[in-house]
């Protein structure tokens, strides 16, 4: 049934259309067939009939009473009502698209849908989301998993896809599109805000970013950017922030800092009462004590210092994979009027430039070639001195 709004009005979006049950969970009751009131033929002969009995609606998922008289749910799922049947499955399945037909989808767990997401409607899941179709001006929700397109995202300037995992689909347009993770299109992005916690992947087919803002934690990896018409395009990788391997190495080295600052002293200490101990031939009970604390607190301090040597060769391996893995990289072409954008620092290029790949290094913005050819093919630019091609 459509839900009636406050102003008597039905939303036919707002279907409630399934029910969440646990496992044992009573889903349907059957009453047994009585007899019907009498009744008269047409020549006034009296008639006496039982009510035909219905066998009970079970379906997938479901079993029945001993007494045979009550519906219970086989497992913790959501139950629908399909072919005069009830059925309770772990995964919401549409059948067709999300339209009026099944209205909006709120379901706690995963979402696969046969069709498409047509313009207006909304689908929200704890879980992943698979759409066979295309997403069209809809909003779709991904609280803790991926979502799947088989086929792209058709926004027109009105879609919100967000998920809390990856996205992989094969066309972005005009839409707008947020992930915890990895994003991964097989052909383009055109004219979208897109953003991505992990990875923005388009190496097959044509591969291309046409206009909008790309905006990726970790890297940016694309065939083909911009346009000959010089389309406005931007490429970032998201505020440079300090990764918690940089931050443990800084913390390791201040704690290695004040580890030998502290073995230092204790050794010049040390050494002061084995000389004292030479010249008297003997010490107190007490220096005794402390040369024997120095003695254990000076062998503790140097595994530690080992430790931390061991950790930060670890840290350090670490470190080069993410340093690696925080760039822009064009395989084919980059066009002109193209942002690039890596902490801050930019690059625009005015002019078509071919296999480039973007970094960071030293506070500076690296532009360098692709191709392995050596001589004027090959060449490196630095943001601070030239911040156009």
């Amino acid at each position: 049934k459509p839900e009636i709004t406050s102003s008597n009005r039905a939303d036919f979006k707002q279907i409630h259309s399934f029910e969440h049950v646990k496992a044992d969970q009573k889903i349907a009751v059957k009453i047994p067939a009585q007899k019907g009131k009498p009744g008269r033929d047409v020549f006034g002969n009296e008639i006496i009939l039982k009510g035909d009995d219905t066998p009970a609606p079970q379906g997938r998922n479901t079993y029945l009473s001993e007494d045979g008289m009550t519906l219970l749910a086989g497992k913790n799922g959501f139950v629908t009502y399909e072919d005069n049947l009830f059925h309770v499955d772990e995964v919401y399945f549409v059948k067709g698209d999300i339209s009026y037909s099944t209205g909006n989808v709120k379901f706690n767990g995963p979402v696969v849908i046969e069709g498409d997401v047509r313009s207006g409607f909304r689908v929200e899941a704890t879980g992943s989301i698979y759409v066979g179709g295309n997403i069209e001006a809809a909003s779709v929700y991904s609280q803790n998993g991926n979502i799947t397109v088989q086929y792209g995202i058709v926004g027109k300037g009105k879609a919100k896809v967000l998920a809390g995992g990856n996205l992989k689909c094969a066309f972005i347009q005009d839409a707008t599109v947020g992930v915890r993770k990895n994003i991964e299109v097989s052909h383009y992005i055109i004219g979208s805000t897109v953003s991505a916690g992990g990875t923005i992947v388009l190496n097959e087919n044509e591969g291309l970013i046409r206009g909008g803002s790309i905006v990726a934690e970790k890297g940016i990896f694309v065939r083909n950017v911009g346009s000959e018409r010089k389309v406005e395009t931007e490429l970032k990788i998201r505020s440079y922030a300090e990764s918690p391997t940089h931050s443990r190495l800084w913390k390791l080295s201040k704690e290695r800092a004040h580890i030998i600052l502290r073995i230092s002293s204790l050794s010049k200490r040390l050494s002061f009462l084995e000389l004292l101990s030479q010249k008297l031939k003997d010490l107190s009970e007490e220096k005794k004590e402390e040369r024997l604390f120095l003695k254990k607190e000076l062998t503790r301090l140097n595994q530690k210092l080992d430790e931390l040597d061991i950790e930060e060769i670890e840290l350090q391996k670490e470190a080069s994979k993410e340093t690696i893995n925080k760039e822009i990289r064009i395989e084919e072409i980059l066009y002109p009027n193209v942002l690039i954008d890596i902490g801050g620092q930019e690059f625009i290029s005015d002019k078509t430039m071919s296999s480039v790949k973007f970094y960071y290094f030293k506070n500076e913005l690296i532009v360098e070639s692709l191709k392995n050819d050596a001589g004027e093919k090959y060449q490196i630019f630095l943001s601070s001195e030239k911040r156009e091609s």
